[in-house]
């Protein structure tokens, strides 16, 4: 891992390589700045996804997409049914209006 970030890069860039989330930060700050920053690329403000989606937009990013969505979840970034079968945003980040960040539907409700 490279602790040098580019100029005008997301710091959260710094624990990815090559885009990718190969081992989670230890430090708590650092791993929800990294969760901020995926979870800007993976699923909208406002979107709502099915499991097989999203899992398979996470598998783009992460050498553990399971864990990752977990991760997501319990971060407060994304919420699941009960049953699992569909995920959405839970809130905007300072993520939001990088390059790279989704686009939100336009019928968003946040």
């Amino acid at each position: 891992m490279d602790d040098v970030t580019p100029a005008g890069a997301c710091p959260a860039e710094r624990f990815l390589e090559h885009g990718r989330l190969v081992r989670t930060p230890r430090r708590q700050d650092d791993r929800l700045l990294v969760l901020e920053h995926l979870v800007s690329r993976l699923i909208a403000p406002g979107e709502a996804a099915t499991e097989t989606a999203l899992t398979e937009r996470i598998t783009a990013v992460s050498t553990d997409p399971v864990r990752l969505r977990r991760d997501l979840v319990e971060a407060g970034l994304v919420g699941r049914r009960e049953d699992g079968s569909r995920y959405w945003r839970e809130r905007m980040t300072a993520h939001d209006d990088e390059p790279g960040a989704r686009p939100g539907p336009e019928d968003s409700w946040l």
